[in-house]
């Protein structure tokens, strides 16, 4: 079985140009709010340290090695 192919020549599209400038996304600000808020809460809350380390390591008895965990299914 033998296949031939007619190509066609295809009109030109031309692209939009891409040097734009980027504006500024509206939700960054309210966003880095939200985050030093829940930082300064887990801070209040001793969950983590100034670097962001967390200061707590132990895990609730569910989630412990050879816990008995419930996964409700």
């Amino acid at each position: 079985m033998e296949w031939r192919c007619r190509i066609e020549e295809m009109a030109t599209v031309e692209v939009p140009k891409t040097n734009q400038r980027p504006t500024e996304d509206p939700y960054y600000p309210a966003a880095v709010e939200r985050v030093k808020e829940m930082v300064r809460k887990l801070q209040e809350d001793g969950i983590i340290d100034a670097q962001g380390r967390r200061i707590r390591q132990d895990l609730p008895p569910d989630m412990e090695e050879n816990g008995d965990r419930d996964f409700g299914g």
